[in-house]
């Protein structure tokens, strides 16, 4: 908390340069006022708003000067109903998301802040941040309403009966179908199938609509409800409504659908009952006042875009052969990143030796990886489709249970590189086959790789490996480590044999996969590149081994070369 004489000081300043006309300290019996907002200080004074004199109040909670001041207009309502200011008067001036404060001026702060409250207000007045209130409307819906329903209703702009499903808990899900919301719990359990169903209307108002939302206490009355509808619906939803108006019920429920100038829906829910004459939107009455429902949105479009995932990639196929420290981490981050159908690929079980540097921990001991994953997958996140296949990616292929030309996307995190040029060669032999990336892990952190190859375009992963002449052995011209070396580490005898690296080594490595697949699936990326992190090697040489020359380039070198690999001779991709 500021001292007494910092408060002085700041009064000083802020009449010194006229932030705040005839300003002084509040007493303690007058903090009392603001305890809901924590407030440990504070300071009030006058400003002028378009010719008229208002008062603002400028204090700060224990963590001042870290944070942003909070001010508040006394009374809340003098300047009428505008955006941003809440019930209390408390003024949202400014988002402090990212936001950089010099902590050393705290006077500074809280004039900034000041100026940018009368900025608000002044807008506010003038009418020019009107649409604000559409962008905030579910922030004013909260105000009202302390009932709320689960949407998992697509975000269009088609009026259309839904249904309203009801679990035994009371627990009320707002979808078009069934479907939708067993897909959201990635579930055919027999408990979704026993939820009671009656149906509501959906009602999206179309993009012009400005709506100034109802005020505390102060809900709209059924004529209000009917005049909103009535004047923001286009001529197509005005059809469908009178259409599906025709039957109506005692109970009726009403999702609005409000656009923000921001882009997206807000929805509010209404219920009607006790009605009478006909549908509440069109003829009917109700005996009872509306009663105002927060609806939770939880569709698949809003929930990815929200987690800053990509809606455009739902419909793409992904496999991903191996789970085990790398291949563990890239079903996660290509779920988050908005990939819903996912088949994973792998014969291990996670043991306890693996629980550090695997992303399931203990939590899959003794469980195929892939059933594991598949398990942790859909816990997690809604909208997931998984198939997992607890065998060698060859025999999974042998048997027929996965086909390379049924996916977009393969990622191969095997570790094992004579198993994947095998699939390369696969791959650049079918018509239709996936763009694929190849990633592995180097010993002790010094490197990991991802190779993207497109079948049918020159560079793939046996471009590393082919060698100038006959003679001359297989290997990885793209290793960190120096040729003929074996890293493997053997701490229970005989079957144990393992490649040192970290947990952050593997996660490393497979955001790297990741991004690069991505960056290849939406086609941001047209080419065959090879993408490298590179570690430090001083572990690495500390246990006798020899990086490689390429390990010794720098990471814009690595960058500048990463289509150079490509050998245009190759008997897999080459001309």
């Amino acid at each position: 908390m500021l001292s007494t004489e910092t408060q002085l000081q700041i009064l000083a300043r802020l009449t010194e340069e006229g932030c705040l006309l005839r300003a002084r300290l509040l007493t303690e019996t007058e903090l009392k006022s603001l305890n809901a907002r924590k407030i440990k200080w504070a300071i009030e004074g006058q400003v002028t708003i378009m010719g008229q004199d208002v008062t603002l109040c400028v204090g700060g909670d224990s963590n001042f000067p870290l944070c942003l001041p909070k001010i508040f207009l006394h009374p809340p309502n003098v300047l009428g109903f505008i955006p941003h200011v809440e019930a209390d008067g408390y003024v949202c001036y400014l988002d402090s998301e990212g936001l950089l404060l010099n902590t050393e001026d705290p006077a500074s702060i809280i004039c900034d802040a000041i100026s940018r409250a009368v900025d608000v207000l002044y807008a506010g007045v003038s009418g020019n941040n009107q649409y604000d209130f559409m962008n905030e409307f579910s922030a004013y819906w909260r105000r009202i309403s302390s009932k709320t329903m689960l949407t998992f209703l697509p975000s269009d702009n088609v009026l259309r009966k839904i249904f309203v499903y009801t679990d035994d808990n009371k627990l009320e899900l707002i979808a078009d179908e069934i479907s939708s919301i067993k897909a959201y719990f990635n579930t055919q359990g027999t408990g979704l199938n026993k939820l009671t169903r009656r149906t509501a209307l959906y009602v999206p108002l179309q993009d012009s609509t400005l709506v100034i939302p109802p005020r505390p206490n102060q809900l709209w009355n059924i004529q209000d409800i009917k005049t909103i509808v009535r004047k923001n619906l286009s001529e197509d939803n005005r059809l469908r409504l009178a259409e599906l108006g025709r039957k109506w019920k005692s109970s009726e429920l009403v999702i609005l659908g409000f656009p923000r100038q921001n882009q997206g829906i807000t929805l509010v829910g209404l219920l009607f009952s006790g009605v009478a004459g006909g549908h509440p939107l069109l003829s009917g009455n109700a005996q009872n006042p509306p009663e105002p429902f927060q609806i939770q949105r939880c569709d698949r479009d809003y929930l990815l875009h929200r987690g800053g995932g990509q809606t455009q990639l739902d419909r793409s196929r992904v496999l991903v052969v191996g789970c085990g420290a790398v291949g563990g981490h890239i079903p996660l981050a290509l779920a988050q990143a908005g990939i819903i159908h996912l088949t994973l690929v792998d014969p291990d079980v996670l043991q306890p030796e693996n629980t550090f540097r695997h992303v399931l921990g203990k939590k899959g001991l003794f469980q195929p990886k892939v059933a594991a994953l598949k398990e942790e997958l859909e816990s997690k996140y809604p909208y997931i489709s998984v198939t997992t296949h607890h065998k060698y990616i060859q025999e999974a292929i042998r048997e027929e249970l996965v086909d390379l030309s049924g996916y977009d996307l393969a990622i191969f995190a095997t570790g094992n590189h004579t198993v994947e040029l095998y699939a390369n060669h696969l791959l650049h032999q079918q018509v239709k086959s996936p763009i694929t990336v190849f990633t592995w892990l180097e010993p002790y952190g010094i490197g990991g790789h991802a190779l993207l190859t497109r079948p049918g375009k020159a560079g793939c992963f046996q471009c590393l490996f082919t060698s100038a002449t006959d003679d001359t052995p297989l290997r990885n011209r793209a290793a960190f480590a120096d040729y003929g070396q074996s890293f493997g580490k053997d701490d229970l005898g005989c079957g144990s044999l393992y490649t040192p690296y970290s947990a952050l080594d593997a996660q490393r490595t497979a955001t790297l996969a990741v991004q690069l697949a991505l960056e290849g699936l939406t086609g941001r990326e047209q080419g065959s590149p090879i993408l490298s992190w590179k570690g430090n090697d001083a572990n690495f040489q500390a246990a006798g081994f020899q990086v490689s020359l390429r390990h010794q380039m720098t990471p814009d070198q690595l960058d500048v070369s990463k289509y150079t690999y490509v050998n245009l001779q190759c008997p897999v991709c080459g001309k």
